[in-house]
C-alpha cells in the first residue's frame, strides 16, 4: 500500500479497506444525483459524488480489486469486489474521477453544488439545502 503524500487534502477507502485513494488540492463540491440508476447503486435517495480532476487523484491500494458494471447506455458504476462499496471511477471523458463522497475518511469540509434528476427523486427523499435543483442533468 502506498502512503498518502504530504499534499493530500483527503483520503478515502472502501468498507473493507482493500481499495484506498488520496486527493490533493482543494476539494470540489458534492454533486447529488437522484436518478433511478444512482438510487439503486447507492441504496438511498441520491448518489453523492465529487468530480475530482484526474491529476489530483491517486490510487493508494486496491485498484485491481475494483469491478465495473456498465449498462449499454454508457452509464456505469464501480465497486470493491470484496465488500461491494462504491469506488472511484473515471468520468466518461477521463478528465476527472467520480469519487463517492461517503467513501472519504473523516468529515472533510464539503458543500453541495447541486442536485440533478430531481424530477425522478422519490417523495421520501427530502432535499434540505439551498443548492440548485435540476429536473434533469444540465
Amino acid at each position: 500500500m502506498t502512503e498518502p503524500s504530504p499534499d493530500t487534502s483527503a483520503s478515502g477507502r472502501c468498507l473493507c479497506g482493500a481499495v484506498s485513494f488520496a486527493l490533493t488540492g482543494r476539494l470540489p463540491p458534492v454533486g447529488m444525483c437522484h436518478c433511478s440508476k444512482c438510487r439503486r447503486v447507492s441504496g438511498v435517495g441520491s448518489n453523492a459524488v465529487l468530480a475530482v480532476r484526474r491529476e489530483r487523484f491517486a490510487w493508494l491500494a486496491g485498484q485491481d480489486r475494483i469491478q465495473t458494471f456498465a449498462l449499454s447506455s454508457g452509464w456505469s458504476t464501480a465497486f470493491c469486489r470484496q465488500c461491494g462499496s462504491p469506488a472511484p471511477q473515471p468520468t466518461p471523458d477521463g478528465a476527472r474521477m467520480w469519487v463517492p463522497a461517503g467513501s472519504l475518511d473523516g468529515d472533510p469540509d464539503l458543500s453541495v453544488s447541486g442536485h440533478i434528476h430531481v424530477a425522478s427523486k422519490p417523495r421520501w427523499a427530502v432535499i434540505r439545502d439551498d443548492a440548485p435543483q435540476f429536473d434533469e442533468a444540465p
